[in-house]
């Protein structure tokens, strides 16, 4: 019973897991050939149209072919863990839909600019600390997907010199800096309504680029025509010597402030695999333990059956009562241990050794009625002599050994 449960309970897993293979199978397929944006994630490894892939695997070929380290953890444990951004010569590049950012976070991208490094960011939703701390304002337009080709970044530098539109028929992001400190912040870009979306700002020895248009880093934008050339254009402004290319993974899969310190769990549940297959193993963990955890009865050993020592017995009193040549006290209880042996055995009555008696112990010991009215009349004779021979003990005995043998 137990063993056909935990097969069901094993098919009904298996089966289950195969649904959801099936269902996210049907569904990956679905969002691969999509073209919606709204749901674009700006990680490094999405292939899908609103995913960084082209623009994380394009970054060797604008710096040099330096390799890019990919970061999956905030800024300030980045920098702490990081010996290299604390000196100069290293561009960090962030690409997400939002940016939420701690007080450490703020004070260590500072911190890493101060020295001479480059800090790029493109995102939708900047966090309101970071602005207070840049000293501009963000004024939260609204993002819509279009159907056809129209303007969804302008690039603009005199000092490049650089003038150049960029068109598509996908996310148009509505965001604009609507206050800026003009002692240290450059304008160079703007949306389709011509407000300024993308500015360079001066801290200490380093720049910080703001982008409120991340979707000209993503694989639909950059597929079409030429619009690669906004991504070269727009970090073009990054020395391309640099020591260092760091490519943020970490922002772009936060959907919420964080809540105390980071930790590694949170990398856990940030990715949709791992979340799935950490909920499934506590599934899998908590099944276990409501049918498997029972307390199970020990193996009960195999006992030998119980011999029948009548024998035995038997040998041994008449050894003895022979060897004192006793032979009526021998016989008799001989006799008594018979009768004592049909009374446990058969269940009969054994005080009247008669014709009925003869006949339902001939039934129950399944012996022919003549061994049984034989045995009953050697049990009187030994009751009614006064003494007994040898060869009478002798016969009474085989007939005795006769009966044990044969009901055994």
């Amino acid at each position: 019973m137990k063993t056909s449960t935990t097969y069901y309970i094993a098919g009904g897993i298996g089966l289950l897991l195969i649904v959801l293979l099936i269902i996210g199978g049907l569904k990956r397929d679905d969002q691969a050939q999509s073209t919606d944006m709204r749901y674009a994630t700006f990680a490094a490894k999405d292939k899908k149209a609103g995913g960084g892939y082209v623009a994380y695997r394009t970054l060797p070929r604008l710096f040099d072919n330096h390799s890019v380290q990919t970061v999956t953890k905030p800024f300030a444990s980045t920098l702490s863990r990081e010996s290299q951004l604390r000196y100069p010569g290293n561009a960090y590049i962030l690409v997400s839909d939002q940016l939420y950012t701690t007080e450490n976070d703020i004070t260590s991208m500072m911190e890493c600019v101060s020295v001479g490094n480059d800090l790029f960011m493109a995102v939708n939703t900047i966090d309101p600390r970071l602005g207070r701390k840049l000293g501009f304002e963000v004024t939260e337009g609204d993002n819509f997907q279009q159907r056809s080709a129209n303007i969804a970044q302008h690039l603009h530098d005199s000092t490049i010199p650089v003038n150049k539109s960029f068109s598509y028929n996908g996310m148009i992001a509505g965001s604009y800096f609507s206050k800026i400190d003009t002692a240290s912040t450059t304008v160079l870009g703007t949306n389709f309504k011509q407000k300024p979306n993308f500015i360079r700002i001066a801290h200490v020895d380093g720049f910080i680029y703001l982008s409120l248009n991340p979707y000209t880093f993503t694989n639909y934008f950059l597929l079409q025509g030429s619009n690669i050339q906004a991504m070269e254009t727009q970090l073009s402004y990054i020395p391309k010597e640099v020591v260092n290319v760091y490519w943020d993974d970490f922002y772009c899969h936060q959907h919420s402030a964080q809540s105390g310190e980071f930790s590694q769990w949170q990398v856990l549940m940030r990715y949709p695999s791992l979340r799935w297959a950490l909920w499934l193993a506590i599934a899998l963990l908590l099944l276990y333990v409501i049918f498997e955890g029972k307390r199970r009865q020990r193996i009960i050993p195999d006992r030998p059956p119980l011999a029948n020592t009548s024998l035995e017995f038997v040998d041994a009193i008449g050894q003895l009562y022979y060897q004192q040549h006793n032979n009526y006290n021998l016989a008799h209880k001989m006799t008594l241990h018979l009768l004592e042996y049909i009374r446990t055995r058969f269940y009969l009555n054994t005080n009247h050794l008669n014709e009925a008696f003869a006949e339902a112990l001939s039934k129950k010991s399944a012996l022919p009625e003549n061994d049984i009215r034989q045995l009953l009349q050697m049990i009187h004779d030994v009751q009614l002599a006064e003494t007994v021979s040898d060869d009478m003990l002798r016969e009474y005995y085989k007939c005795i050994q006769h009966f044990y043998l044969n009901t055994k």
